[in-house]
């Protein structure tokens, strides 16, 4: 691991506020709940039951709730992580552990998904898993259940299999959080995580992609701006040709119909289903462009379609929330998302990173729920 100096960070740039933060994570939460319950159905299926339109609403419960899936659940816990090993770096001095620290947190989440909730869980093991709105399964990913059931983490020099299913980029909103106008190194670190249950190329880099624009969003820059960045760092990297095909063919469908009202689903299910990252990608790119200023309709278009609705929903709500901010996501999908106040608190301790005087004194409330070990 590598021994850094006692000394306080390098300034960062000004980041959004923290609203916007929350926004992001939230709307993730949305469009992965509104998403979750037509996963598996054709979009004439959708439009059958739901109407031309498709949902609108949450439609899962009879009670008008909402439920996030394992792409909300495995999202927390890659943003324990991070704050874990922020913690740490800050207080002892030591980096170099994150990719350990983020295969012990998605242990963790599958613990929620195979295990039932104890209130034995020792103290090291941090307030996340306290959670018991946590301890559902919701349809996780089989690549990320087997990946983790191993007990080895994969990395990008030592893949664990060939899956570039989208539980890599599904989770990687809050890298590029962590690491505000960092572009570039949010682009590393977020191939990083994803290569812990993913080992084909197209699976980490589409998750670093995510990490690489959420960060330059966290600083204000434009969406165009953030995916031009993302994709001028994307062709430094190996492997890089499936992920750029499908960035691109999302740009190119934009040009086509940037002046089209009558978008649909059968145009964003031009460039895939999104079972895989980069069409998960690729279609949230689209979307998020399409209806860059309305939260609403980006993330109806996102999830109204025949595939991995949830994914995009969710994919496209951590852009498009980063972007438009709490105060232009409908209220009635706030207030009847269960879990809410938790996906809040994580936003923001992302945006407060740790507390504490850096390499000084520590604060116990942080100390509880981000534990050094």
């Amino acid at each position: 691991m590598t021994q850094l100096k006692h000394q306080s960070p390098m300034p960062q740039p000004t980041k959004v506020p923290v609203s916007k933060y929350q926004a992001s994570l939230l709307g993730g939460a949305i469009g992965d709940a509104l998403g979750a319950p037509i996963e598996f159905m054709g979009i004439e299926e959708i439009r059958s039951k739901f109407g031309p339109a498709g949902v609108k609403d949450y439609v899962e419960f009879s009670d008008g709730r909402g439920v996030f899936t394992d792409d909300t659940q495995m999202t927390l816990f890659t943003a324990e992580a991070l704050l874990r090993a922020y913690h740490r770096e800050s207080q002892r001095g030591i980096g170099g552990a994150l990719p350990t620290i983020a295969h012990r947190s998605y242990l963790r989440w599958l613990s929620t998904q195979e295990h039932p909730f104890s209130d034995k869980i020792q103290k090291k093991d941090g307030w996340l898993i306290r959670q018991p709105g946590l301890y559902q399964r919701r349809a996780p990913g089989t690549t990320c259940l087997a990946a983790l059931r191993s007990g080895k983490a994969g990395s990008i020099t030592e893949p664990i299999n060939n899956s570039k299913g989208c539980g890599t980029i599904m989770r990687m909103a809050p890298v590029g959080l962590m690491k505000p106008g960092e572009n570039k190194s949010a682009f590393k670190m977020g191939c990083e995580l994803s290569a812990i249950t993913h080992g084909h190329p197209a699976g980490y880099l589409s998750g670093g992609f995510l990490a690489s624009m959420i960060s330059d969003l966290a600083v204000g820059s434009s969406l165009v701006e953030s995916i031009q960045h993302a994709r001028n760092i994307l062709k430094t990297w190996n492997d890089h040709d499936e992920t750029l095909q499908a960035v691109d063919g999302a740009l190119d469908l934009f040009k086509k119909t940037e002046n089209n009202k009558q978008i649909t689903a059968e145009t964003i299910e031009t460039l895939g289903s999104g079972w895989v990252a980069e069409e998960a990608l690729a279609m949230s790119i689209y979307a998020s462009l399409v209806h860059e200023n309305d939260f609403e309709k980006g993330l109806l278009l996102a999830v109204n379609h025949t595939g991995d609705c949830d994914s995009t929903g969710s994919i496209t709500g951590n852009i498009l929330g980063l972007i438009n901010g709490l105060e232009n996501i409908p209220e009635r999908w706030i207030i009847n998302l269960s879990d809410r106040e938790l996906v809040l608190q994580i936003a923001e301790d992302l945006h407060v990173q740790v507390k504490g005087n850096l390499y000084d004194s520590d604060d116990d409330e942080w100390s509880y729920k981000y534990p050094l070990g």
